[in-house]
């Protein structure tokens, strides 16, 4: 399903600048034509309203990831940066060139000089076969400059977001359950939650070892111990089971226990 929104997306993104390519074949430096503004705005109503959709869609979404190594993490929250930021001086420089070609501004007149030189010397030396009028490259040039921005997106929000430490609060079928509720369909409210403690290097049950319990925000914890097969069962959570995470005391990073659902 990814795959296939990504793959809709680029080719809603290049939808205009094909229409450009068949329908417009001034050369390089004519002045735009009234088709070749319709087009242009036609293009740029797309490209912002599948950015406004998508970028909602991505920033709601508040997808969280388990045990993501940091190094993965740093390097999809660079490579993210990199994309947002390469894809704002795309659609920077598209509309100074923009300003330029319509309003006359001459302290932009650089841009267009550039653009010409890309879109008539610099791209057909390596794609001969690409002929692109001014229409075609700004609308190109805009997609690419939209879609790098929505990929940096998708990227800072799902590497740079909140890591659960743990699966441990996976719903059980006790506690009344809160029907529709924001993203926690059919989630018990108040569940009873209950964990298996296990030694890392001896694979054997932890008995007497004290387990918190503690909410996301950091305010709202329970403390138990476990019993001789070391298990613990917590009856008086308030909330969501997706809201709390456990590990043994002292051992938050779960380094030397294992804390398990069961």
């Amino acid at each position: 399903m990814r795959i296939a929104g990504i793959a809709l997306l680029i080719f809603s993104l290049l939808m205009p600048a094909v229409s450009a390519a068949n329908s417009t074949a001034m050369p390089t430096g004519q002045s735009v034509s009234t088709i070749d503004l319709f087009l242009l705005f036609i293009g740029g109503i797309l490209y912002f309203n599948i950015f406004a959709v998508v970028l909602y869609h991505v920033v709601k979404r508040e997808k969280k990831f388990i045990g993501r190594s940091p190094i993965v993490r740093i390097a999809g929250m660079l490579a993210g940066i990199g994309s947002v930021a390469l894809g704002s001086l795309c659609l920077i420089f598209i509309v100074m060139v923009l300003l330029t070609q319509f309003m006359g501004l001459t302290l932009f007149a650089w841009t267009e000089g550039f653009f010409l030189y890309l879109i008539t010397d610099t791209i057909p030396l390596y794609l001969p076969a690409l002929r692109l009028s001014m229409t075609t490259g700004i609308l190109l040039f805009g997609a690419a400059g939209t879609a790098f921005f929505l990929l940096g997106s998708i990227l800072l929000v799902n590497f740079g977001g909140y890591v659960r430490q743990s699966e441990v609060a996976m719903p059980t079928g006790s506690g009344s359950v809160k029907k529709n509720a924001a993203d926690r369909p059919d989630e018990p409210l108040n569940p009873v939650l209950s964990f298996r403690v296990e030694d890392r290097q001896s694979r054997e049950p932890s008995a007497d070892v004290k387990v918190v319990l503690k909410h996301r925000d950091g305010v709202r914890f329970h403390t138990k111990y476990t019993n001789f097969n070391g298990e613990v069962t917590f009856t008086n959570v308030e909330g969501f089971g997706s809201e709390y995470y456990a590990y043994v005391d002292g051992d938050i990073s779960r380094q030397h226990y294992r804390v398990i659902r069961i």
